[in-house]
């Protein structure tokens, strides 16, 4: 029985050195394959570097300008003459200057809520793209009195290019005022005058004080009425009491 026990025992330790030495080299095995997929991981990281170097990504979105540069010119680092230029277009800022005595206002103004922003390129008045005023710069220019501003807009369509001169109109609030042609007002010897239309068809002049005018209209602050009916062409021929023919009335005598 002792020699049974002994050769069983010892059975028993073969098998057990054999189990350890299989797990000894599938660790060693299993270790060789972590290191080549590091490796390999390596590798692939190195080649996107690599390929990165291929190309040249913007920071920016937006439109390219001509190629600046072209096979056969001779290049190195950090030189001032760049391969292209790409301007931002979406979104876009306009920077525009306001005389001085409107700064004020336009700090409290701006503190209190987003101003808007109106711009029109040349020729295109009728459809104003709107925006919101971002900044007022921090000093006023000496040579001008002016202060800069800066709006941006959203520009999805791309109406509005970099460089492009627009025209920009900033509103710090609304009223309701009585708004006349610009072309109506006439310089007298007493001031501006419009002539005013009476019931019987005859003018009169009547004294008015202006206020802000703007592409092609003037704000009326005292002198009218809403309602009232002006003459707002060939004043040149008019004089107290001379009676006109309106426009419709004539339309309808043809």
């Amino acid at each position: 029985m002792p020699n049974k026990k002994r050769g069983a025992s010892s059975s028993f330790r073969k098998r057990e050195s054999r189990h350890v030495c299989r797990r000894i080299r599938s660790e060693r095995r299993l270790e060789g394959i972590r290191a080549a997929l590091e490796a390999d991981r390596s590798a692939v990281e190195q080649a996107k570097l690599n390929l990165s170097y291929c190309e040249i990504r913007s920071p920016i979105s937006g439109r390219a300008g001509n190629v600046l540069l072209h096979a056969g010119n001779l290049v190195k680092a950090n030189a001032d003459n760049p391969l292209v230029v790409i301007n931002q277009v979406s979104p876009i800022f306009v920077s525009f200057g306001v005389p001085e005595r409107y700064l004020s206002s336009i700090s409290q103004q701006h503190f209190r809520r987003k101003l808007a922003v109106d711009v029109s390129p040349e020729k295109e008045s009728a459809d104003p793209l709107r925006g919101t005023l971002s900044v007022i710069d921090n000093t006023v220019d000496l040579a001008t009195g002016t202060i800069r501003l800066k709006a941006v807009f959203e520009n999805r369509q791309n109406r509005l290019w970099p460089g492009q001169f627009v025209n920009a109109v900033l509103t710090m609030d609304t009223k309701d005022a009585t708004v006349i042609p610009a072309e109506a007002v006439q310089a007298g010897q007493q001031g501006s005058f419009v002539y005013l239309v009476k019931p019987d068809q005859t003018v009169e002049p009547r004294p008015v004080t202006v206020g802000q005018v703007f592409a092609g209209k003037v704000i009326i602050e005292q002198g009218l009425a809403p309602g009232d009916t002006i003459v707002t062409d060939g004043q040149s021929r008019l004089f107290r009491g001379a009676r006109i023919i309106t426009a419709a009335a004539n339309s309808k005598a043809n």
